[in-house]
């Protein structure tokens, strides 16, 4: 089985030739909150993000009884079903795709009740091939990050997924570490995963500003994965340090949106604006000495200058041997319709 290459959810169609599908990853930033659950899909869907992605987990589902330290941090930060189903229906009013990282088999069962067009699986997954078995089975387009895994781990769910007959896997390059140097990010990861498994690829960010994100456009990021979040400086929190905010969200979708702009190709020589302006930006044959009218014009006499209204310099040796009509100065532009033979 092939993995499709285009893959709808909702009115977006992701795939080559389709614009980058841009995920807000909201997770955790509304701390329990469902007003800042409902703050953190208003920036995404201001900002023109095409999807604001959540985390739903049961703390006892997810961390064993004696696992106090993270229980302690992370019971605090549950949204029940019922705020998760106001929250999707509320981004269904705005038009931007809702979906959420099921972190336990008893939330994915939330989510399938609530019908979502498309499923995340989180690198923490890594060898609970139970657990993706399971989402495979479901049907529905899957987004997959593989922090954390090897070639072969991803080449197993690659399986499941034919196993499942659901074409519809898109795999996200990332790096489990907050924030991620850098040095470690390997972006050409992207096209690997595409060329190696035959699918869609694209990236989950954990780097400081959003620099590294937008390269990963360039390096063939179907789908691009930021956090986003409401406020910085959270103690016991760690997605803040690689977010972007209310203050520069949108002017990283806008980038995105002007590199995907600027990755065509052109074959049919300049555009239209580069002819208008190299009136002003080329250059042309004009004259180094002053001239008598019927004198003829050396080499020594000609050289190039701005603006371009005049002769190209291509022809500046066919100038040579020509005769001025009249008098003319240094520094004068050379049109034909001042010379003679």
């Amino acid at each position: 089985m092939k993995f499709n290459q285009r893959v709808s959810v909702g009115r977006h169609v992701i795939g080559e030739g389709c614009p980058v599908f841009l995920i807000a990853e909201a997770g955790l930033s509304h701390f329990g909150s469902e007003e800042k659950a409902f703050q953190l899909v208003d920036l995404a869907h201001a900002a023109g993000a095409d999807a604001v992605k959540f985390q739903i987990f049961d703390i006892d589902e997810m961390y064993v009884s004696s696992c106090t330290q993270w229980r302690d941090r992370l019971a605090p930060r549950q949204l029940n079903f019922e705020v998760f189903r106001r929250v999707k229906k509320y981004c269904e009013k705005l038009g931007i795709v809702f979906f959420a990282t099921a972190h336990d088999d008893y939330s994915l069962d939330l989510l399938n009740k609530m019908d979502v067009a498309l499923y995340k699986v989180g690198s923490g997954e890594v060898r609970n091939w139970g657990y993706i078995k399971k989402v495979a089975s479901i049907g529905k387009p899957v987004i997959l990050s593989v922090g954390m895994y090897d070639f072969a781990e991803i080449q197993k769910v690659v399986e499941f997924f034919q196993e499942a007959r659901n074409p519809n896997l898109i795999i996200l390059h990332c790096v489990t570490d907050y924030p991620v140097n850098p040095k470690e990010v390997a972006l050409h990861n992207i096209a690997e995963l595409s060329e190696r498994f035959g699918v869609l690829s694209g990236y989950s960010d954990h780097t400081e500003g959003f620099h590294i994100p937008l390269a990963s456009v360039v390096a063939g990021a179907r789908v691009i994965e930021k956090h986003i979040t409401l406020e910085y400086d959270i103690p016991n929190a760690q997605d803040w340090k690689v977010s972007c905010g209310p203050d520069n969200l949108k002017h990283f979708v806008d980038q995105v949106r002007d590199v995907e702009l600027s990755l065509s190709r052109r074959t049919d020589g300049p555009t239209a604006r580069e002819i208008e302006n190299s009136s002003w930006a080329s250059k042309s044959v004009v004259l180094t000495s002053n001239l008598i009218a019927g004198e003829i014009i050396l080499e020594n006499h000609l050289g190039t200058k701005r603006p371009g209204s005049g002769i190209c310099p291509s022809e500046i040796n066919n100038v040579v041997g020509k005769r001025l009509i009249a008098n003319a100065n240094a520094d004068t532009i050379l049109t034909w319709e001042m010379l003679t033979s």
